[in-house]
């Protein structure tokens, strides 16, 4: 945890605790926080406004976070059982985690196709766009389109469920999120984070690693990588 995080920790809860708890609020106010005047002086806190950017920041790095912990139990229970795994978690590892900058073309496309028909008649009638998905794509559009459609009709903003544009940078969220994840992550003693190419065949590396350095045959993983939603890779080093 941040060393200001937790100054703005106490800060509050001293204010908050002047009316019940003066003498104490008071001690924490000069002696801990070395402010420079009592605390009687100070307005009580209020709450500041939502920043959008910041709370879906904050739910990308639990929601990543769990899935990479999540993944590593999984892991561990495999090996404890006596089944094959393709690492050893207690063994020394790298952590690899593939970001996408743009979603699949595939999918741009049929955003158009869902947008249009949702324009014209103000909801999604899947059979009738089903009409516009080439056969060979009909597997992966299918519960594509029904995601857009559940989303629309449980009320989500058109301008949200189309325009799919992140809040915050990906790729500066994810390096911010390195030094956690080699605490939690047990033995992790690397991370590398690869934004990858339309496809996942291919990326070039951004943090962790030598940066811009290009890589091709990237795991099968990687091609599952969309904006906001990164995959990863576990190997013992």
């Amino acid at each position: 945890m941040h060393h200001e995080l937790v100054r703005k920790y106490i800060e509050l809860q001293a204010l908050l605790l002047t009316p019940i708890a003066p003498h104490w609020a008071e001690y924490m106010w000069l002696e801990v926080l070395g402010k420079p005047s009592t605390i009687q002086n100070e307005l009580f806190p209020t709450v500041p406004p939502t920043v959008a950017s910041l709370t879906a920041a904050q739910s990308y790095i639990r929601q990543t976070s769990s899935n990479i912990t999540s993944a590593e139990g999984a892991q561990q229970k495999k090996l404890a059982k006596g089944k094959n795994v393709s690492y050893d978690p207690k063994q020394p590892k790298k952590l690899t985690i593939f970001c996408a900058q743009a979603f699949p073309a595939w999918q741009d496309k049929y955003i158009n196709v869902v947008r249009e028909a949702f324009e014209k008649l103000g909801l999604v009638d899947v059979k009738t766009v089903s009409k516009s998905i080439e056969k060979a794509e009909m597997k992966k559009a299918m519960p594509f389109i029904q995601g857009l459609k559940k989303r629309l009709d449980a009320g989500e903003r058109k301008q949200e469920v189309f325009e799919r544009k992140l809040p915050f940078d990906e790729l500066v969220v994810l390096q911010e999120m390195v030094p956690g994840l080699k605490q939690t992550v047990q033995k992790c003693q690397t991370v590398e984070i690869i934004t990858v190419e339309e496809g996942g065949k291919s990326g070039s590396v951004v943090g962790g690693g030598q940066k811009g350095e290009k890589r091709t045959e990237l795991p099968l993983v990687a091609e599952g990588a969309i904006p906001g939603n990164p995959t990863f890779n576990f190997e013992n080093i």
